[in-house]
């Protein structure tokens, strides 16, 4: 009688410790998903900033050459 309840007791801490695994794999699974969705949505932003960073260049660089355009006449200097 006396094992058959430390058996029952034995099953219940048992239950309660794998029920405590799951909750943790669970916590643990789901701060993992949001790590990946969090570091995708990094370099999601990253590269449009790149790109706009890129185009704004580009476009100085446009403006520049178009508006600034030196004859050798007018240039001073040698």
């Amino acid at each position: 009688m006396f094992y058959k309840r430390l058996n029952k007791l034995v099953e219940i801490i048992n239950m309660i410790k794998l029920s405590e695994i799951d909750l943790g794999s669970a916590l643990l699974s789901t701060f993992i998903l949001i790590g990946f969705i969090a570091t995708a949505f990094v370099f999601v932003r990253l590269t449009i900033i790149g790109i706009n960073y890129i185009k704004i260049n580009y476009l100085k660089e446009e403006g520049a050459e178009n508006g600034k355009k030196v004859d050798k006449s007018e240039s001073k200097g040698f």
